[in-house]
């Protein structure tokens, strides 16, 4: 996966080459949980334990989209794509989640049908043992795609990371179960297996939608929006901020602004602040990829701003702020 084009120098060499591995990692790693407890889980009659094995294989077809995603987000930006192709990473996470919603409604279904059946026995003890081998595998799992992730802020592993904490969670509600059933209280892993298909439907309905909000260039937060006006604003030359427009594209951000300058600057003038405003923004974070700076001589149309609040005479000719 050619990681590297997305990110810029400033980014460990080593980070890079390990965020091209992690994807593999994960896909062989939670394709062996899977296998392991899925068997463990049939033989032991460990309803809660299969669940959580069929947790692990959605895992599995998760991480083939993540690494398919980022082969095709890695691609440098073109004619056709001019803001390049980011966007398929959100794509990549949607997928995800919306197979992990499949999931979980697959296992709540299985699990209130067992608990209403009328015979019930303990699993195995050996199925303790698998659930706390896949406790320690996915807490490293989830370790390495949450620094990896982190490091490129790349949508996809960190999607991936999630759902191996979201898998960790799981195994150590079946341990619960298993302790719970050989104690005599039968529906206890039944119920270890509904608590697993909870915790997979809230993670999945949550971070899906984050990753759709993503898809519809939703901004970023207001509170980053004032810092970025405020080191704006403190650009001379400037006299106020018009708007600031964000997007993100996979794991970068481009950024639209208008500023507000005298109308009595020369091109050249005018032409030096533009470039103070953008390399002042293009400073703050490697993951900024662009900026576009306009510049306005004439006062906004509408002047109701998250930055700039003007005062407007309501109805009764009483000064009121815009809120």
């Amino acid at each position: 996966m050619n990681l590297q084009n997305k990110t810029n120098s400033h980014i460990p060499e080593k980070c890079i080459k390990c965020a091209q591995r992690v994807p593999w990692v994960c896909l062989f790693s939670n394709f062996t949980l899977a296998v392991f407890k899925m068997t463990i889980g049939y033989l032991s009659g460990s309803k809660g334990l299969f669940a959580d094995g069929v947790h692990s294989f959605s895992d599995v077809i998760a991480t083939t989209g993540v690494i398919i995603s980022l082969k095709i987000a890695g691609k440098p930006e073109d004619k056709k794509y001019p803001y390049g192709r980011g966007k398929v990473e959100f794509i990549s996470c949607v997928f995800v989640y919306a197979v992990l919603l499949g999931v979980s409604i697959i296992i709540l279904h299985g699990a209130v049908k067992h608990i209403l059946a009328a015979k019930q026995t303990a699993p195995h003890l050996i199925s303790l043992f698998s659930a706390f081998v896949s406790v320690i595998a996915n807490v490293m799992l989830y370790r390495l795609g949450m620094c990896a992730g982190k490091q490129l802020n790349s949508p996809a592993i960190i999607a991936n990371a999630n759902e191996n904490k979201a898998d960790m969670f799981s195994s150590i509600a079946v341990i619960f179960g298993i302790i719970g059933s050989n104690f005599g209280y039968y529906f206890c892993d039944p119920l270890a297996a509904i608590i697993v298909g909870l915790i997979i439907f809230k993670t999945a309905s949550t971070l899906g939608w984050k990753a759709i909000e993503a898809l519809i260039d939703t901004s970023v937060p207001p509170e980053k929006l004032k810092i970025l006006s405020k080191i704006i604003r403190n650009v001379k030359g400037v006299n106020m901020v018009n708007y600031i427009k964000t997007r993100q594209v996979g794991n970068q951000y481009w950024l639209d602004v208008e500023v507000q300058v005298s109308p009595e600057l020369s091109v050249r003038e005018g032409d030096e602040i533009s470039k103070n405003v953008r390399t002042g923004l293009m400073m703050i974070s490697r993951r900024i990829k662009d900026v576009v700076v306009t510049l306005s001589c004439e006062k906004p149309r509408v002047k109701k701003s998250l930055f700039n609040k003007p005062k407007i005479k309501s109805f009764f000719n009483r000064e009121v702020l815009i809120k």
